[in-house]
């Protein structure tokens, strides 16, 4: 699973699941957490489904976009929006914030955190590598 398109149909699917499952059942990372649950946090969660749906709708138009500058942009992101929540993941957990059941979560920030930055990377490189070869021409 190395191709833009198969990392993007993937990270769609789970971000459209999350969207479904944060609308219709705000409380499940309350509970999938161990995390206190107020009218508030409810509140919050329901408008972070939205952030989900809006992920997932860019990722999936997106996934057969060719490598561009734009495409690189979207994979860096991704991935340290990823890097991110994995890092705080771990920081709550660590704080004693949040319950195991946040380790599934950290786990698959994680990976699609490396999928992305490994594109990202390779594309890089191999721009790099493209341009110095026409540079010599």
């Amino acid at each position: 699973m190395s191709s833009f398109k198969n990392i993007s149909t993937f990270t769609a699917s789970i971000a459209i699941s999350l969207f479904a499952a944060f609308l219709i059942y705000p409380e499940l990372p309350f509970s999938l957490f161990s995390i206190e649950q107020s009218n508030s946090a409810l509140f919050v969660g329901r408008r972070m489904a939205m952030l989900f749906l809006g992920l997932a709708t860019l990722l999936w138009v997106g996934r057969n976009a060719a490598h561009s500058e734009s495409r690189q942009a979207i994979s860096l992101s991704i991935a340290v929006s990823m890097c991110g929540l994995a890092g705080l993941g771990v920081f709550e957990l660590l704080q004693g914030h949040a319950g195991q059941g946040i380790l599934l979560a950290i786990f698959t920030e994680f990976v699609i955190a490396g999928l992305y930055f490994k594109l990202w990377l390779e594309h890089r490189i191999s721009s790099k590598m493209w341009e110095e070869k026409s540079c010599q021409m």
